[in-house]
């Protein structure tokens, strides 16, 4: 009688490293994943900071641009950077002369938490964007028709990485 030896199978040592082998692709594509979840998070916030920067300086841009130099109360041409501004906006012109509004309008940072740029006028409090984390108002004595403005925006995405964006712009005010 003949016997048939099958030596086709495996052995455990040739199971292990098949396993090990396994674990070692799958790490390095679970890292590559996680690296870039955190990148896309990141990311997300970045534009998210990005919108609210902008949608800030467009606001502060199309207010403070029909101000004079001479109606900007708090803000003195002397080089010194203020944390907010008070301004008035002309209301028509009679006889050669501008008619300033009575009422101001400050931009200030407040709100919940501190982080709202807000934007006041005749006691009504507006917040324009969230995430505030600087606002600076400077006019220089050399240039007292421009008013300089610095944003911070400041978050954390879900994962608690902080992402800071910076925007500086500069205004040019009615002579």
């Amino acid at each position: 009688m003949r016997k048939i030896v099958n030596n086709s199978g495996t052995s455990l040592v040739e199971a292990l490293v098949s396993v090990v082998i396994f674990l070692m692709i799958m790490t390095g594509f679970y890292s590559v994943a996680t690296v870039g979840d955190n990148s896309f998070q990141v990311n997300r916030v970045q534009i998210e900071l990005q919108q609210e920067l902008r949608k800030s300086m467009e606001a502060m841009i199309s207010d403070l641009r029909m101000a004079g130099s001479a109606s900007v109360i708090d803000v003195p041409a002397n080089d010194t950077w203020y944390t907010s501004i008070t301004f008035r906006k002309p209301v028509g012109i009679v006889a050669g002369s501008i008619n300033w509004d009575s009422n101001t309008i400050q931009f200030l940072r407040g709100g919940t938490g501190g982080v709202q740029l807000q934007r006041v006028y005749n006691g009504t409090t507006r917040v324009v964007s969230q995430y505030i984390s600087t606002l600076q108002f400077r006019r220089l004595s050399a240039d007292p028709d421009r008013l300089e403005v610095q944003l911070v925006g400041q978050r954390n995405s879900t994962k608690g990485v902080p992402v800071t964006y910076n925007l500086d712009f500069d205004i040019q005010l009615r002579n």
